[in-house]
């Protein structure tokens, strides 16, 4: 490089920055530290804190000037009042506007897997152990690995993976995460906190029969009232625990209780018939449909699974659906059953 072009030595002493930065974001551990390091970018979909006190200060601004004017406060009547109240909701509803497309919802958290635990950039000081780490379900997502630093907790997701049914889950299920990886990194991540704690942590082994785990589903809870707050959240609750497992093997199923890994009932897999159908009813005033899956044979009770896909063309009509799954398992049985073709492919997923 020519050390006398100016433009060439800014580019230089660019990249220096930027390397010493690199080194920098590193929290500090032992001298084997830059070999035993690795850095994930997580996501996450939870709300910042600011979006919170956005919307609690917005519903105060919006029913405010609305209230002057009923009670006719000083200042604000007739037109006058009204004008106001017309000009504070536009500004609100245009700062809102401003402020959802400048910061969104969904961000992502930097992470980082040492030889001491895992840190995390917004929580700087905070080492979160292996020591004592809980794998457990993320609910109709994947896996969840809990981790703690004192009395804070951090659980990070990974989306659409899997561990064998050897594997031991002594964490409780969880709807929510801090955040979450794709299955490759989060495999990753296992495969390093396997190394630094007693967690036994097994992938599926070769020719192990693919387990799908069937939830509660959640429309019970949707319809109740805006009052009725507890029994929602243990309905949530028992909703977010797995009721049963089919577990698909190369020439058999075996329908599974999760929490016993008791038999309840089996058959040939030749014998067994997955059938797509709809679910027809009222949201409302409007009618809808939603797809399921009927899994039927000899000693097992009719499962209908709720699916996250529209069928092509007419398909019986079934009773509402008892179970859903995630959209791992959902790949998984659509491969399994061959059910590709009744699909429509113009529909994409969560069309229901």
């Amino acid at each position: 490089m020519d050390q006398h072009d100016p433009e060439h030595r800014i580019a230089e002493l660019e990249r220096q920055l930027a390397e010493q930065k690199r080194g920098a974001d590193l929290p500090p551990a032992s001298p084997d530290h830059a070999a035993a390091s690795r850095r994930f970018v997580a996501s996450t979909s939870r709300l910042k804190p600011w979006y919170y006190i956005f919307s609690f200060g917005a519903f105060a601004a919006f029913l405010a000037p609305f209230l002057a004017v009923i009670y006719k406060a000083p200042g604000f009547n007739g037109t006058t009042g009204w004008v106001v109240v017309i000009l504070v909701w536009v500004g609100i509803f245009v700062f809102g506007l401003l402020a959802s497309l400048r910061s969104s919802r969904y961000r992502e958290i930097p992470i980082c897997v040492t030889s001491d635990g895992l840190t995390v950039d917004q929580r700087p000081g905070d080492v979160f152990s292996f020591t004592d780490a809980k794998l457990g379900l993320w609910t109709l997502s994947g896996t969840a690995l809990h981790l703690r630093c004192g009395r804070q907790r951090f659980v990070l997701g990974g989306r659409d993976h899997r561990v064998g049914t050897a594997t031991r889950l002594e964490a409780p299920p969880t709807d929510h995460v801090d955040g979450w990886l794709r299955a490759a990194d989060f495999d990753e991540v296992l495969t390093m906190v396997a190394r630094r704690s007693g967690l036994d942590i097994r992938g599926p082994a070769p020719g192990e029969p693919l387990r799908c785990l069937l939830f509660p589903r959640l429309e019970l809870v949707e319809q109740m009232g805006s009052f009725a707050f507890r029994e929602k959240q243990q309905l949530r609750r028992s909703a977010s625990q797995p009721r049963l497992a089919i577990d698909v093997g190369t020439d058999a199923i075996r329908v599974i209780d999760p929490n016993t890994n008791g038999v309840v009932a089996s058959a040939s897999l030749a014998q067994v018939t997955a059938t797509p159908a709809n679910y027809r009813y009222w949201a409302g005033e409007v009618r809808s449909t939603a797809s399921l899956l009927v899994v039927r044979g000899p000693g097992l009770q009719p499962l209908t699974i709720k699916c996250p896909r529209k069928w092509r063309g007419e398909v019986p009509a079934e009773e509402e659906p008892e179970f859903r799954v995630s959209d791992g398992d959902w790949r998984a049985l659509e491969e399994k059953f061959g059910l590709t073709p009744y699909l429509d492919e113009s529909r994409g997923w969560g069309s229901n």
